[in-house]
C-alpha cells in the first residue's frame, strides 16, 4: 500500500511537471502509459509482499504450550506367560509318639498289654487291666531283673526291655501274641481280631493293615517299630 501512495505521488509530480511545458499528444499519452504501468507493477509488487507475509505466519508455529506431537511408540511385545506347574503335594510320613508312661491306678489296654509282656518274660501275675499293687511289685522286679531304675513307673526304657526278643509273626503263639492281638483290638479298632494268643491269617491282615496306616513296613510282623506305634499311638 505504501509503495503505490508513493507512486501515485510521483505521478502527480510528473504531470503536474509537464503540465507548464507544452508537451505532444503522443508524449501525453506515453506519459499516461508509463504512469499505468507503474501502477500495475506497485501493485503486483504489493500482493507479493503480502502473499509472502501470509506463508510466513502460515509456516510459524503457533506456540501454545503444548508438548509438539509425536509418534507414538509402537508397543512392546508383552512377555510370553508360561505355565508353572504346581509342586506336587508330598505326604508327610506319620512321626510315632514317645512311649507312654503308665503307672500305679492306671487302667485300660495299656496295662492289658504290660500285663500279658510280663507274663511272657515268665512273671506269674494276672490280666485285669488294672495297675495295681501286685502289678506295680512285678513291674519293680522286673526293672530290678533287667538293671533298670526300679521305681514301679513304665516308661521308654521299661517298655524297651518288655519288648526286646518278643517280635512275633504269623503262626506264632504266647502271651507276647495276646498283647499284640489285645492293642489291635480294643486300642486301634481291629474288631475282627480274636485276643486268643495265636497269630492266625486274620491277625497277620490286621498287622499289615495298621503298618500301612501309620507308614511303617508293612510285612505283618510285629516287631520293634511295630511294638512302639501299638502302645505309644493313641487313635
Amino acid at each position: 500500500m505504501r509503495t503505490t501512495l508513493m507512486i501515485l505521488a510521483l505521478l502527480s509530480l510528473l504531470l503536474a511537471a509537464c503540465g507548464g511545458a507544452e508537451l505532444s499528444a503522443e508524449a501525453q499519452g506515453t506519459a499516461m502509459a508509463m504512469a499505468v504501468q507503474l501502477t500495475v507493477l506497485a501493485q503486483d509488487a504489493q500482493e507479493s509482499a503480502e502473499a509472502t507475509a501470509t506463508e510466513a505466519e502460515t509456516a510459524t508455529p503457533t506456540a501454545t504450550g503444548e508438548p509438539t506431537a509425536t509418534d507414538e511408540p509402537l508397543p512392546t511385545d508383552e512377555p510370553t506367560v508360561t505355565d508353572t506347574p504346581e509342586p506336587t503335594a508330598t505326604a508327610t510320613p506319620f512321626v510315632v509318639p514317645d512311649w507312654p508312661l503308665v503307672r500305679l491306678n492306671d487302667e485300660g489296654p495299656l496295662v492289658f498289654a504290660l500285663q500279658h509282656l510280663l507274663r511272657s518274660h515268665g512273671y506269674n501275675l494276672a490280666v485285669d487291666g488294672k495297675f495295681g499293687p501286685q502289678t506295680r511289685a512285678t513291674v519293680i522286679t522286673f526293672q530290678n531283673d533287667k538293671g533298670l531304675a526300679a521305681d514301679g513307673i513304665v516308661g521308654p526304657q521299661t517298655w524297651t526291655r518288655l519288648i526286646q526278643g518278643k517280635m512275633v509273626k504269623q503262626n506264632d503263639t504266647g502271651q507276647a501274641v495276646r498283647a499284640a492281638q489285645y492293642l489291635l483290638r480294643h486300642l486301634h479298632g481291629y474288631n475282627n481280631v480274636n485276643v486268643d494268643g495265636d497269630f492266625g491269617p486274620i491277625t497277620n491282615s490286621r498287622v499289615e493293615d495298621f503298618q500301612e496306616t501309620y507308614d511303617l513296613s508293612v510285612d505283618g510282623i510285629v516287631g520293634p517299630e511295630t511294638w512302639k506305634a501299638l502302645i505309644a499311638i493313641e487313635p
